[in-house]
């Protein structure tokens, strides 16, 4: 019988909001009583004799916000026929009638179970081609966008989740200028992310340098040749006005893939953190970094054993998930693909008194993810021997990958011996509010967005304004504890963040979601440098100019965005200004009345 302990964390605050809005299973399910939902739902992947064990043990991990899995798994847990998985990739054969009317069929069917989607237009001929047997043109690539964007509309007023699309097209398609310069129009494409596919990077970045023509083209037909850096020059325009497109260097993506032998990939789920094959889905969850730190260093040894954990408990969501289509349930079970995660490094590195984008931190960062990376690979390699490899594995040509090249030789030998459990293991993902209901801690790989801002919400037709303090920062103030090494997204180099993105990926075998911060006034030549020097290292890319998303009102009037960052060194004075110290510390209130 499972022995379910009081937990050691419990959300409080806008963390409690959160978890009430988002995944508790009724208003009045308590912290303890989800986590054993959760525990349990995973528990049923296991034999009879383990149940009871793992039940346990999962839920240890849950309570203690050790772990914590996406939002999927707490919302749908211990319901009937649960979809327990954030987003799935559709099919790219779409260059038929079949393919259209199925392409909007699928993307409904999955949204309306709470799962994104992320589709690959590049099957389809361009605008104006011929179509055998009948009159007319084809109408294109960016046109089936508009009508799968069109159908998420009713989805979304019918009650559901809000939807989630990512879209992507090669580089290379004839249709390309017309997809970049889709997004810019107002109302279009509204429910999606965009971003350009490149299977030739590297020849795409020596013809930028060299002033070079590329050729557009599709299937060999409806050739069209231009300058690449007139291509370039719109991505870059595009993205530091509009934050959109993302860049996918595909041709990385297909050398690293562990599944290069079996087929191809197809686009990075709407968040960008997963390259997936057709009708594949995302299986996410992340390990609080920040609750690994014992005084100034990290509790390995607790630490590998969560990741082994966190292995499992993702496999084991595959096995009891609802899948929305037959052919998803089939693809996952052949290939079991998972994306174990982290969030809080951000945190951890002011933890350890590392600054964010140092080097130092780097190196840390560095030591950090290969560790993780292998304490993963060993988890399913054990998991093969226990319960069998995923079916499609060739071990002797998994090892072979890009990826797995670089991994020890002691795993490349485990895994040729035994096969592995799942075909990649790790991403990097977002961790918006998972990580909000973790303590509010920084999102992903992210550094903290500002040691504090201003936060501003509607109360019916009043916009408010409030000051929030980064827990971490609030903490170390109080404590009298040196903050001078903390550092906003705002206040890093484009550099700081592209080489911790870097770092990262170098030891994930599916990609990072990260978010390159510019400041507003950042100069459009030195992004498009900075872009083009990390592109070969990162499988996606995306930029954010500061106010290119900012909030419009009725009458057309810019308003100030939601949060406005605010410099470490003003974010001390307004500390003190609204805390009082005294023999008695630090007040808990900032008006310094408190109820007693």
């Amino acid at each position: 019988m499972e022995q379910f302990k009081d937990p050691i964390y419990e959300p409080t605050g806008f963390s409690l909001k959160i978890f009430r809005d988002r995944y508790s299973f009724t208003e009045t399910e308590t912290w303890k009583e989800a986590c054993i939902r959760v525990a349990r739902q995973m528990g049923t992947a296991e034999t009879p004799e383990k149940q009871s064990l793992y039940t346990t043990k999962f839920y240890e991990s849950l309570s203690s916000n050790l772990f914590v899995p996406g939002g999927r798994m707490w919302y749908n847990s211990g319901r009937t026929n649960p979809q327990l998985l954030n987003c799935f990739v559709l099919n790219p054969d779409k260059d038929s009638k079949e393919g259209w009317g199925g392409s909007a069929y699928d993307m409904i069917v999955v949204s309306m179970t709470g799962g994104g989607c992320g589709d690959d237009f590049s099957d389809i001929r361009p605008r104006g081609a011929t179509i055998n047997g009948q009159k007319g043109v084809a109408p294109g690539a960016v046109e089936l966008m508009r009508l799968i964007d069109s159908c998420a509309q009713p989805v979304r007023n019918g009650g559901q989740r809000r939807v989630a699309l990512m879209f992507s097209l090669d580089l290379d398609h004839p249709d390309i200028e017309e997809f970049l310069n889709a997004k810019l129009v107002k109302g279009e494409l509204t429910h999606a992310n965009v971003s350009v596919r490149s299977k030739h990077t590297k020849a795409f970045i020596k013809a930028i340098k060299e002033d070079g023509d590329i050729e557009l083209q599709w299937k060999g037909k409806y050739k069209k040749t231009i300058k690449a850096r007139t291509l370039w020059d719109t991505i870059v325009k595009n993205a530091y006005n509009s934050a959109e497109p993302g860049f996918l260097n595909w041709e990385l993506v297909e050398h690293e893939s562990n599944i290069h032998y079996i087929e191809k990939l197809v686009t990075t789920n709407p968040c960008g953190e997963l390259p997936l094959s057709a009708m594949e889905p995302c299986c996410l969850g992340h390990i609080v970094l920040s609750r690994f730190v014992d005084v100034n260093e990290i509790d390995w040894v607790r630490l590998g054993e969560t990741i082994r954990l966190g292995v499992r408990f993702l496999d084991n969501a595959l096995s009891v998930n609802h899948f929305p289509l037959p052919e998803m349930k089939v693809k996952s079970h052949n290939l079991r693909r998972i994306g174990l995660g982290t969030t809080a490094l951000a945190d951890t590195l002011a933890l350890l008194g590392y600054r964010y984008g140092s080097e130092e931190g780097n190196k840390f960062i560095h030591k950090l993810y290969r560790f993780i990376s292998k304490a993963a690979y060993e988890a399913s390699v054990l998991l093969a021997i226990e319960k069998g490899a995923f079916p499609l594995c060739d071990p002797s040509k998994h090892i072979e990958s890009g990826f797995m090249r670089r991994m020890t030789p002691k795993i490349r030998s485990l895994v040729a011996e035994h096969g592995i459990r799942n075909c990649t293991l790790l991403t990097q993902a977002p961790t918006g509010t998972v990580s909000i209901l973790s303590d509010n801690c920084s999102a992903g790989i992210e550094p903290m967005f500002a040691p504090a801002y201003e936060r501003r919400y509607w109360v019916g037709d009043e916009r408010k304004t409030e000051l929030v303090f980064h827990p971490l920062f609030e903490q170390f103030m109080k404590q009298g504890r040196s903050v001078e090494h903390f550092v906003g997204s705002h206040d890093l180099q484009v550099r700081d963040h592209l080489e911790v993105q870097k770092v990262v990926q170098s030891h994930v075998d599916s990609a990072c979601s990260k978010t390159i911060n510019i400041p507003e006034n950042y100069p459009v030549e030195e992004m498009a440098a900075a872009w083009l020097e990390y592109l070969p290292h990162l499988k996606g890319t995306t930029f954010y100019r500061e106010s290119t998303r900012g909030f419009v009102n009725a009458e057309g009037k810019v308003e100030a965005p939601p949060l406005t960052p605010i410099p470490l060194d003003e974010a001390k004075k307004r500390f003190s200004e609204t805390h009082v110290t005294g023999t008695q510390g630090v007040m808990e209130c900032p008006s310094g009345v408190c109820s007693v």
